[in-house]
């Protein structure tokens, strides 16, 4: 029986509904032919998470990102997971959205840490995990700041250059005119210079003939010098000194015997009997010159014609 052009028009009408569910499916992210389960997390913030983002599991892809409501009124994004039922997921498990490569698009990771085991349309708990790009925006904040400072300092290092390039102006000028001033003194001192130089010569060479002199001067003084010490190396200084060695020897001999008593000197500096003696005699020589100065007449006779005195 023949098909009818109607029949065969609401046929392909039909598989094009048909393809197009399941492409629209397809593009959502969900499973076409394979069962999963729903289930939910909530963030402040989902960092441009978009439906048909991946979700993995040790970097496995196990789902999809279903749907985002957001919670306007708790300032909250409840996060619809689409994941294979082979998954089997505990109330502990912690689903972490995460950078997915360098490009900037996010995912979902999921961990599972043992536990109950979560219903269908249960609430997993959520995380986020920082990734490369801010990390780099962490360590780069700081960088930045720095070249900041360092670019100010540069420019105030240039302001300050500038004002040192015109005070180096102003230098080398006046180093101009200095040079330019003394080339002028020595051009006009040419020929006082050169009659310096000629007498620096002149006063060179008459030292020169100086020295000469001076050198054969002193040769023979030096010649004089030496015949000089060889002269007192002649002296007999060994024969003198033995003598007096020998003068100073019996000196000590003699002091010694005058220490031991012996002798007329050693008598005189060891016994006081020569003092005792001494100091009578004294006595006596003062009484006689008292009785003398008293009695003159005892001790001396004059007579005018030569009487006698009677005794």
């Amino acid at each position: 029986m023949a098909i009818g052009r109607e029949v065969k028009v609401g046929l392909l009408g039909m598989l094009g509904l048909v393809i197009l569910y399941f492409g629209f499916t397809f593009l959502k992210g969900s499973e076409i032919f394979s069962t999963s389960n729903t289930y939910k997390a909530t963030f402040k913030d989902v960092m441009g998470l978009e439906v048909s983002n991946p979700v993995t599991f040790n970097g496995v892809n196990v789902g999809r990102v279903t749907n985002l409501l957001p919670q306007f009124d708790k300032g909250e994004v409840i996060v619809e997971l689409t994941i294979s039922e082979d998954v089997k997921l505990t109330d502990n498990s912690v689903a972490v959205l995460a950078d997915d490569g360098l490009i900037g698009g996010k995912l979902i990771k999921l961990k599972i840490v043992p536990g109950k085991p979560l219903d269908e349309d249960g609430d997993l708990k959520s995380m986020l995990e920082v990734g490369l790009v801010d990390v780099m925006q962490q360590k780069i904040d700081p960088t930045l700041k720095n070249v900041d400072s360092l670019t100010r300092t540069l420019t105030r290092i240039v302001n300050e250059f500038d004002n040192t390039g015109q005070a180096l102006k102003i230098l080398l000028a006046s180093a101009t005119q200095s040079t330019n001033g003394v080339n002028q003194l020595v051009a006009g001192n040419s020929k006082n210079i050169g009659q310096i130089t000629a007498n620096a010569a002149v006063l060179t060479k008459n030292l020169n003939n100086l020295a000469l002199n001076l050198d054969q001067q002193i040769k023979p003084i030096l010649t004089k010098t030496g015949s000089f010490s060889d002269s007192l190396s002649a002296l007999q200084l060994g024969t003198t000194v033995n003598s007096l060695n020998g003068t100073v020897k019996n000196l000590q001999n003699v002091l010694d015997q005058i220490n031991a008593g012996k002798g007329t000197l050693g008598k005189l500096t060891g016994d006081d009997s020569l003092y005792t003696n001494l100091d009578r005699t004294a006595a006596s020589l003062n009484l006689l010159l008292s009785d003398m100065k008293v009695n003159p007449k005892r001790y001396v006779h004059f007579s005018l014609f030569g009487k006698k005195d009677k005794k």
